[in-house]
């Protein structure tokens, strides 16, 4: 009796495991829209933190952006949140691809900025620089 038992509650574990809790939101995003998402709400932070001032005077709301951009409300945004956050290897898969995007961005800008101020057109003498008109 006992073994049926112990059989019974890991059979029903296991069914409970596989079965989803948390239903698709109506306003579904997919995996690569909400990887957009999450790549433009880390940029705007970054942007409010950096650029804080120059926001304030633009009355730029980055989530009124974030809404308009993906046809989405709040409800909406964390409903999928939620939704994918029920699925960790995916909602993983999803935040490294993020993080991969914010690395080659940043890695891109540290070059343009680390680029070598010495790099300048040959200077020419001023003597060359003003030519007689030519007739």
């Amino acid at each position: 009796m006992k073994k049926i038992i112990y059989i019974l509650v890991l059979l029903l574990a296991v069914a409970a495991c596989k079965k989803n809790i948390v239903p698709k939101p109506d306003k579904f995003l997919d995996e690569k829209q909400m990887e957009n998402l999450l790549y433009d709400l880390a940029v705007l932070e970054s942007m409010k933190v950096s650029q804080a001032q120059k926001l304030d005077s633009l009355q730029f709301n980055s989530q009124q952006f974030i809404y308009k951009k993906y046809q989405i409300d709040s409800i909406s945004l964390a409903q999928n949140m939620v939704y994918y956050a029920s699925f960790p290897k995916e909602y993983d898969t999803i935040v490294k691809k993020v993080e991969k995007r914010i690395k080659l961005q940043r890695d891109s800008i540290d070059k343009v900025i680390n680029t070598p101020k010495d790099i300048k057109k040959e200077e020419q003498p001023k003597e060359e620089l003003i030519k007689e008109p030519t007739q």
